[in-house]
């Protein structure tokens, strides 16, 4: 659901962006009326609608149960103090909103350990450009997946891989703009690096072969999206 004036009630849920871990693959959870209950429409990895703006001004971390019948978040903004632990079932969650055209906003949350360990360390390496500190919000895209064992269960999962491909202005994104930040800005740092200098892919082109706007939603967000979806 998009930031509307019931999205605060008990009972109302965002369409939440899903990760299956298991099978490496990436979602949107939505509401079927006929039947009462959820699907998860798969979207497909490296396709411009796997392209997302995340707002990093309102992440939150805490911690988490997800299980059958249960769906339990305890989660405050970052900077802000760490919501208690709720108990031994609880496992360390992020939250955050993400917006692109053909779905709108959707809501990322998890407490999965390989996908909330993805998420963290995508907000780390954003934190690092001086367009985070501008306050500018990244445009990432989930490109592909990759393996990863882990030796103490003895199983293995699939990672995603998550690319910045682009900054845009916050208030460019409706829902974005309505929701008051939570989260500063990073504070700008002389280690922080412009995006352009780290050979980041070309944007697509505009009209008559010209770069579209940076900052743009066109830029990189909208080109080859889909009309089916």
């Amino acid at each position: 659901m998009t930031n509307s004036d019931i999205s605060d009630l008990h009972g109302i849920y965002a369409a939440p962006l899903r990760w299956h871990a298991e099978t490496g693959t990436l979602g949107r959870s939505v509401y079927d009326e006929e039947s009462g209950e959820r699907e998860t429409i798969e979207i497909e990895l490296g396709s411009a609608a796997a392209r997302f703006v995340m707002d990093l001004a309102t992440r939150e971390r805490g911690y988490g149960l997800i299980r059958a019948g249960v769906y339990d978040m305890h989660l405050s903004p970052v900077g802000t103090p760490t919501p208690e632990w709720p108990g031994d079932d609880y496992k360390p969650a992020v939250g955050c909103w993400v917006w692109n055209p053909p779905f709108g906003e959707l809501r990322l949350e998890t407490n999965q350990v390989t996908f909330m360990r993805a998420v963290s360390e995508l907000w780390d390496r954003a934190r690092t450009f001086k367009e985070a500190a501008d306050g500018l919000q990244p445009v990432v895209h989930f490109v592909d997946r990759r393996e990863r064992f882990y030796k103490q269960i003895g199983k293995t999962f699939m990672l995603p891989m998550i690319d910045i491909i682009g900054w845009v202005p916050r208030d460019t994104v409706p829902t974005f703009a309505s929701r008051p930040p939570t989260v500063q800005a990073p504070a700008a740092l002389d280690s922080q690096v412009r995006f352009a200098l780290l050979g980041a892919p070309k944007p697509p082109r505009g009209k008559a072969g010209e770069p579209a706007k940076r900052g743009s939603l066109n830029d990189p967000l909208d080109d080859e999206i889909p009309e089916d979806l």
